[in-house]
């Protein structure tokens, strides 16, 4: 027996030694990966820095006087900030790669740990189910020494102890192995998630060199011409205005409140990240994504903007290339781009969305659409993101909040007896007045 128990001890010692031998080889790996990806998170900070910075001068140049060369200046600022942004999604795809990769190697090593832990305890078992068979007489008879057998026997109910308890660290390991294996999916998901994000983003960058040509040429590089051609914006939209406000004034709708969820239930999450509820004329706002106006009278609308109507959402000052999510879960109930038709000042690119709650939400002045029409979204879901499209005095993003019951999508010029004007063809969000409501009572505080 005393032969057997050398065995055991060995095999024992094996056991450990091969972990430990593992953890050391899979260590170097894991370290030099960790390196890499702490190099890169680095890099990460001075990006966000650099953008953050750039996001500080845009604003300078969107509060400075309506010029050509302030409008070429935020431009060419927006394009260094998408580009810095690019930069940032693809070190978050080198991070995240990497991370992958020491996943990998974690769920590797354990896997090894495993198997190699479970031939040794099967051995163990094995041996040990073998003297245990013996009977007492015949391990006595086999010892010159009866202390010998007593201690033999100590040492087996050492070693089953220990075998328990392998056992556990075993079971340990394949729990932590499950734990790697669904970090790996969601490491994995995030890496395809940024993947379709840099594609968007280079999708973006491009919008906006496009956007910097047909100025220069509409204006021929001339502020008189871009003064000219802000006026005839203006005009153009006053008309639209006009004409929208004549329709929704007609548009008779009593208003069910028990369709409605309660005001202030907090049911509609925020379309925006770090989203500041302050006015971005505020000595206390920081950032872009302040209010640049709210809902209803507002000093703009008393200046003689929307008809006197007041204004039907509330906006957001939000950069070129932001994402933006669905406030609720819900149905794509529309899409569209007024951009599409010369002449037609008006949401630009926009989704709207129905929820299960009795209230739609709308996102306007979009730079790219990630929805279609009829497609059910959840509260969280990337819509797209933020631009400048449609009539727009500079980036950001037009939210708006209707009852359900009284908000649909149509052409004007489908409308008997209205008006041609540009927008006619153009497909948007139309409701009654007392459809419109405040997005403060519903969004989450």
């Amino acid at each position: 027996m005393k032969k057997t128990v050398v065995k055991i001890i060995s095999l024992c010692i094996l056991f450990f030694a091969v972990g430990i031998f593992t953890t050391f080889v899979f260590a170097e790996t894991t370290e030099q990966l960790q390196q890499k990806i702490t190099a890169t998170q680095t890099q990460i900070l001075k990006l966000e820095k650099e953008i953050e910075q750039l996001g500080q001068d845009i604003v300078k140049v969107q509060e400075a006087k309506k010029t050509l060369a302030n409008a070429i200046a935020e431009l060419n600022l927006t394009r260094k900030k998408l580009l810095a942004s690019i930069q940032l999604t693809d070190s978050k795809i080198t991070t995240t790669s990497l991370t992958i990769d020491q996943v990998r190697s974690d769920i590797s090593s354990t896997e090894d740990k495993i198997k190699k832990g479970e031939v040794t305890i099967g051995s163990l078992i094995r041996k040990i189910d073998e003297e245990e068979s013996r009977s007492l007489i015949e391990v006595a008879l086999t010892n010159d020494q009866i202390s010998t057998v007593w201690n033999d026997i100590e040492s087996m109910q050492q070693f089953r102890g220990t075998v328990i308890s392998k056992v556990g660290e075993l079971q340990g390991l394949k729990n932590t192995l499950q734990g790697k294996k669904v970090q790996h999916e969601t490491e994995k998901a995030k890496l395809v998630s940024l993947e379709d994000q840099l594609t968007d983003q280079k999708k973006i960058v491009e919008a906006n060199q496009n956007e910097k040509t047909k100025l220069l040429v509409t204006t021929k590089n001339k502020e008189t011409e871009y003064q000219k051609a802000l006026t005839k914006k203006k005009i153009a939209v006053e008309a639209f205005e006009k004409e929208i406000s004549d329709y929704e004034s007609q548009i008779k709708l009593i208003l069910d409140q028990s369709k409605l969820p309660t005001l202030g239930s907090g049911v509609l999450g925020w379309p925006l990240k770090n989203i500041l509820l302050t006015s971005c004329t505020s000595k206390n706002s920081k950032g872009n994504n302040c209010i640049t106006q709210y809902f209803g009278n507002t000093e703009f609308a008393k200046s003689g903007a929307y008809s006197g109507k007041g204004h039907n959402g509330m906006d957001f000052k939000a950069s070129v290339g932001e994402t933006l999510y669905a406030s609720g879960d819900g149905v794509i109930s529309g899409t569209g781009n007024t951009d599409a038709y010369a002449g037609c000042y008006s949401y630009g690119k926009w989704v709207l969305i129905k929820h299960n709650n009795g209230l739609s939400t709308l996102y306007a002045h979009m730079s790219i659409v990630k929805v279609v029409e009829g497609q059910i979204v959840k509260k969280g879901m990337i819509l797209g993101y933020s631009g400048n499209t449609g009539y727009s005095t500079g980036p950001h993003l037009h939210y708006g909040v209707f009852a359900t019951q009284g908000v649909s999508v149509l052409k004007l010029g489908d409308i008997a007896g209205r008006a041609k004007t540009a927008c006619s063809k153009a497909a948007i969000p139309v409701a009654a007045y007392n459809a419109y409501l405040n997005p403060l009572d519903y969004l989450a505080q």
